[in-house]
């Protein structure tokens, strides 16, 4: 358990900003199936990179499968990718990748 803890510790210091975002999307995106290069249906697992990029991500296509519960859980670590990706969000179109919102979208209903 020590070394566990001591690996995360040290993953923390060496990952730069690139690399945590890169990671969070490979854990937020689909990389095969039909929804291949789209978010998943669900979020990833609490406090995790792929976490963060998914709510921030969300928070432009479809805001209202944001939980609460895992952007309040953030660390600091998660927290700076998430406001990356939110000020990133502001000069790039976000609002594409969920499939349901892009459906209500197509309806007009959103």
């Amino acid at each position: 358990m020590i070394l566990k803890e001591f690996l995360y510790e040290l993953n923390k210091v060496v990952m730069n900003l690139e690399e945590k975002v890169k990671q969070g999307l490979e854990e937020a995106i689909c990389s095969r199936g039909k929804r291949k290069g789209m978010l998943k249906a669900k979020c990833p697992p609490i406090n995790t990179y792929g976490s963060a990029v998914w709510s921030a991500i969300q928070s432009y296509s479809n805001p209202y499968k944001v939980g609460l519960g895992h952007m309040f859980f953030m660390d600091k670590d998660k927290r700076e990718v998430y406001n990356y990706l939110i000020e990133e969000g502001k000069h790039v179109n976000l609002t594409t990748f969920d499939s349901d919102a892009n459906v209500l979208r197509e309806l007009n209903l959103m």
